[in-house]
């Protein structure tokens, strides 16, 4: 009988659950994906939140769909880990009770409690010396600020802060603990030491009696509660295991690279997170004014890195598409952006506009009317700007770390569900000049998946799970664009953000 885990993938739209299996010499890992789902957060007067259960039975769906499976085909469920999204959380009360919906991180109330707290720390810089987090208002330092303002008391009845894979781990087991990948894209963890800075929560008036003991990837937590392997016809011997529970850094973990290389790794999707992994945090004076941030992966490592909007701006013009009753698909709008005039207008990804959801197709016009650009007309023109100007961003991001490292980076090693969009990986590749591979399109499942397979035992480490990637999944190398604009829209996209 094989050995299989299950991971449970939960992006900010979208969940799967995916088996893996692990066999072969060389071990290779075999993925069977059991379940899949959308969500979505919901509107309320308060603020928009996550539909916590909802979600809780998209997640006991796929447990049981991933125990039929290994039944039926022969193999042993030995594990099962969560990843999500970073930043949001819940407050649980001294039953376990959860108080209060989760808000999701694009809540607008976060913008002013942001600002209140670089008030009271007398500016970014005293609060990126401290966190090395690049300043975004959803970090969940000020999620936490804004809901302790205008909800004190549930801080008052709460026992614990968690973040949602936790508190899915916890729903799962029964044991509640809280791991480092996802603490560490708070902006609440001292930077040096990845654990919690109480000492800042304090000096903001924060509570930090509600902050539990942080845990390693690959920690076992315990074993599924008995009404869950009831509910879901699963063994109750299955193992809790925590993996890199931010999507990202399982992602990373995933990424098929070796030490002999300068690599850095663009985790594509909703959102686009380009870094490095290192061995200790960068807060230099450059990487403030960048900012870069400092998130924790597995193995100690340290991840590098800065979030860019991503296929966030094509999602948000397929949605307005959809409102108007066009029923475009993704493989549509890339083929119009394809034939659409190069280099025709460049904007920002990372606009402040562009974060809020809706009428991104207005907002895109209205950015090129105040450059002085000609304004995007039809749905591939809007497109191919948002893709060129994704691909010159990944550009200046990679020649920022440069600066950053003191050493030119040869290799971007492109991961994730936005690898699909063959037009953008072509557009990065021409404009970062440097080689591009992508490739696995499933990362983040399965870095959370063998870093599983780490805390079983089966794997030794970051460097074998590695290897198993590249023996598992296709790598493909990727041709550039074949247009002549790039060259001069680099120097306008550097124009653009430094206006």
């Amino acid at each position: 009988m094989s050995f299989a885990h299950l991971a449970i993938d939960l992006g900010a739209s979208s969940g799967r659950a995916i088996v893996g299996l692990l066999d072969g010499s060389p071990l290779k890992l075999r993925l069977e994906e059991v379940h899949r789902f959308e969500h979505l957060p919901c509107p309320t007067p308060v603020g928009p939140v996550w539909d916590l259960t909802g979600i809780w039975l998209e997640i006991l769906t796929g447990l049981g769909a991933a125990a039929k499976w290994c039944r039926e085909n022969g193999a042993e469920l030995k594990s099962v880990g969560v990843d999500t999204w970073g930043v949001d959380w819940a407050l649980l009360g001294k039953s376990g009770e959860v108080l209060g919906l989760p808000h999701c991180y694009r809540d607008p109330q976060n913008e002013a409690a942001c600002q209140r707290v670089l008030e009271q720390m007398g500016g970014f810089e005293k609060l990126y010396e401290r966190t090395g987090i690049q300043l975004m208002p959803f970090n969940t330092l000020f999620q936490v600020a804004a809901r302790y303002h205008t909800e004190p008391k549930l801080f008052d009845a709460a026992e614990r802060l968690v973040f949602l894979p936790d508190l899915f781990h916890n729903w799962l087991s029964g044991e509640l603990q809280t791991e480092r990948t996802i603490a560490s894209t708070s902006s609440m963890l001292d930077v040096e030491t990845g654990e919690w800075d109480t000492e800042l929560l304090e000096k903001l008036g924060l509570p930090t009696d509600i902050l539990g003991s942080i845990v390693e990837p690959g920690t076992v937590l315990g074993t599924l509660r008995a009404e869950i392997a009831q509910t879901t016809n699963a063994s109750a011997k299955i193992q809790v295991i925590a993996p890199a529970a931010h999507d990202t850094g399982s992602a990373v973990a995933a990424v098929p690279a070796t030490v002999e290389t300068n690599w850095a790794y663009l985790s594509s999707g909703t959102w686009s997170l380009l870094g490095v992994e290192l061995a200790k945090p960068i807060t230099s004076e450059v990487a403030l004014s960048i900012p870069l941030t400092n998130e924790r992966g597995v193995d100690g490592t340290i991840r590098l890195l800065k979030n860019i909007a991503g296929l966030w701006l094509v999602q948000e013009l397929r949605r307005e598409l959809q409102q108007a009753g066009e029923s475009q698909d993704f493989a549509q709008m890339v083929e119009e952006a394809r034939r659409a005039e190069p280099g025709r207008t460049i904007i920002d990804p990372n606009y402040a506009e562009f974060a809020s959801p809706g009428n991104m197709s207005e907002k895109i016009r209205q950015f090129a009317k105040k450059t002085r650009q000609p304004e995007p007309e039809t749905i591939g023109q809007l497109v191919r700007c948002a893709l060129e100007s994704l691909a010159l961003c990944y550009d200046h991001t990679l020649q920022q770390l440069e600066s950053v490292l003191g050493k030119s980076i040869g290799v971007l090693h492109i991961v994730g569900g936005g690898i699909q969009n063959d037009l953008l990986n072509e557009f990065a590749t021409a404009a970062v000049g440097r080689s591009v591979i992508t490739g696995p399109v499933e990362a983040t499942a399965i870095g959370n998946l063998l870093v599983q397979a780490m805390g079983s035992g089966e794997l030794s480490g970051l460097p074998e799970l590695r290897e198993i990637v590249a023996n598992s999944f296709p790598r493909n190398v990727v041709k550039p664009d074949a247009a002549d604009h790039w060259a001069d829209s680099r120097g306008k996209f550097a124009e653009l953000i430094t206006k």
